[in-house]
């Protein structure tokens, strides 16, 4: 009877010791925090130029705000990472969204999940001769 005891002891021991966690990689210590944060905003429509992607999103609860995404902004090397990457929807129930990812609380990059298909109804064609503007270098904030 004691050399059961003296198992389930040393195995509790053991698979007590296997998961502690040690100190200094302790996820609840403020040091050991990530500093990049995510938000996702949904999408009503996207509007493609030969320049620029031109997003119709969620506003607050009822509004709808508009924002540019220059496409120059795929483009990226290791010492500059692409600013726009984007992520396909393919069927189920999953609706177009924009994800905007900020690292010490400035603008990183922004993901656009769109269905791959151009004849989705959240597609669009910017109109001819519309001129639109994709000199700029961040993204501005989409709840202002």
């Amino acid at each position: 009877m004691k050399k059961l005891i003296v198992t389930i002891l040393a195995f509790a021991a053991l698979a007590v010791s296997a998961f502690a966690v040690p100190v200094a990689y302790n996820e609840s210590s403020e040091e050991n925090w990530s500093d990049i944060s995510y938000e996702s905003i949904p999408v009503y429509k996207v509007l493609e130029s030969p320049d620029a992607f031109v997003v119709m999103y969620q506003k607050g609860k009822y509004g709808m705000g508009q924002t540019i995404l220059p496409k120059k902004w795929t483009l990226g090397n290791k010492e500059n990472p692409a600013k726009l990457k984007m992520r396909a929807i393919n069927g189920g129930k999953l609706k177009p969204f924009i994800t905007v990812v900020k690292k010490g609380g400035e603008f990183h990059h922004v993901i656009l999940s769109m269905p791959t298909s151009k004849s989705n109804a959240a597609w669009g064609v910017v109109g001819k001769g519309v001129k639109i503007d994709t000199d700029k270098d961040t993204l501005e904030s989409l709840h202002d």
